[in-house]
């Protein structure tokens, strides 16, 4: 079983950028945790310090005429879907879990059947915020929807699962609430036909 000999919740991207240059400058092992809802299979590797983003849950700016949220990565999504539906709004993840965090989804690049109608985590990812092992607080992409300004290593960072720096923030873009939805299932007596 890993053993983990600390664990952190810093309150913003530079309390983070620190301990992370810190544990770089002491070659101490740093495993990244959302609400470790992927915290699944395989046992993870030894860490000398587990970080969350636990205190980093607030939404930061919620742009509606834009269909665009910016939150940080602790944020619960089911708290974030209740928070865009007062506004009509959805982020189109479902989360395989009740309790995972917008930074957990983004970080692991997880998806669900959504995922078929309005793509990846990563095509829904405009920017993030993300502290980096050598103490430095660094953003990707942008704000806005049309954003076309050099290299989008956000997308880099969808799917990396914490190994490249701890995603602090992420800008998202929103669709329409539906007004309704449904759910069909099919049986069928000959698995052939």
């Amino acid at each position: 079983m890993a053993v983990v000999v600390t664990r952190q919740a810093p309150g913003s991207a530079q309390e983070a950028a620190d301990v992370l240059h810190d544990a770089a400058r002491r070659r101490a092992q740093v495993r990244i945790v959302g609400a470790g809802t992927k915290a699944w299979g395989r046992e993870g590797a030894p860490a000398d310090i587990e970080l969350t983003t636990a205190a980093l849950d607030a939404i930061v700016e919620h742009n509606e005429g834009d269909f665009t949220v910016i939150a940080q990565a602790g944020l619960g999504v089911a708290a974030l879907q209740e928070r865009l539906a007062a506004a009509g709004q959805m982020l189109a993840l479902d989360a395989p879990d009740e309790g995972a965090t917008l930074g957990g989804l983004v970080a692991s690049g997880d998806s669900g059947p959504l995922r078929h109608r309005f793509n990846a985590p990563r095509d829904l990812v405009i920017g993030v915020q993300v502290a980096l092992p050598d103490g430095t607080v660094a953003r990707a992409g942008g704000r806005v929807i049309k954003n076309v300004a050099g290299y989008d290593l956000s997308k880099l960072l969808c799917g990396s699962f914490g190994t490249l720096g701890l995603i602090s923030e992420v800008a998202v873009r929103l669709h329409p609430r539906p007004p309704t939805t449904a759910t069909a299932v099919g049986t069928g007596v000959d698995p052939r036909a």
